[in-house]
């Protein structure tokens, strides 16, 4: 499994907390509005809770942020930006200027009862996601369904993983793709004894903030 940098539900709860408190909503009304309690709202909050995969979607669309402003790392653990090509001349490297990131640089995040998340870009595209997604193994199939705008791929590359797209259920071996439109229901779980890791792009049809992938 990838090591990197994780952000922790502390500063993730911080920025959820700024976000609702800057669009004028109280703990009570968005919690409402992701069908979840008040009191688990204010734990994510505070630090001593996570959102759920669905949940994070739905907290991010409500409060009109990308899910790459809610769970970057902290500012001191980035050590790369995008840029341009002329911009390239300014940077004594790849790493520098953001086109390698070293596998121990990937920020990640551990989703509660989901997925962990490794970005592999340096910093989040605007408009899209390029993402490892490791599920632990043991899933009873009890995922949530997802649904989001946009357009995702995906590989598997260990591991063998359920999948259900619109209702169709299947399950997906290593060197297996599955390319489909987020906005149908889907959801996927790992039942089998051993880690299943994936590498999935998530293109935001709409061009605004990225979407990332449950």
């Amino acid at each position: 499994m990838m090591t990197g940098h994780e952000s922790p539900w502390d500063l993730v709860g911080e920025r959820v907390r700024a976000a609702r408190v800057g669009a004028d909503i109280t703990v009570r009304e968005l919690a409402r509005r992701i069908g979840v309690s008040a009191s688990h709202v204010s734990q994510v909050e505070r630090g001593i809770g996570a959102f759920s995969v669905p949940a994070l979607y739905a907290v991010a669309h409500e409060l009109g942020v990308s899910m790459h402003e809610l769970l970057d790392p902290p500012e001191e653990t980035k050590s790369a930006v995008a840029v341009s090509g002329p911009q390239m001349h300014s940077y004594k490297s790849l790493e520098e200027a953001g086109i390698i990131q070293r596998s121990a640089d990937h920020p990640s995040i551990k989703l509660s009862a989901g997925p962990r998340w490794s970005r592999l870009t340096a910093v989040g595209e605007d408009g899209a996601e390029f993402l490892e997604v490791v599920y632990a193994p043991g899933a009873t199939g009890s995922a949530e369904y997802i649904r989001h705008d946009g357009r995702e791929y995906g590989v598997i590359v260990t591991g063998t993983l359920n999948v259900e797209v619109d209702g169709r259920v299947s399950t997906l071996a290593p060197g297996d793709s599955i390319v489909f439109d987020s906005t149908l229901p889907h959801r996927f779980w790992n039942e089998s004894a051993e880690e299943v890791r994936a590498v999935w792009f998530v293109r935001d049809r709409l061009g605004g903030g990225a979407t990332l992938h449950g």
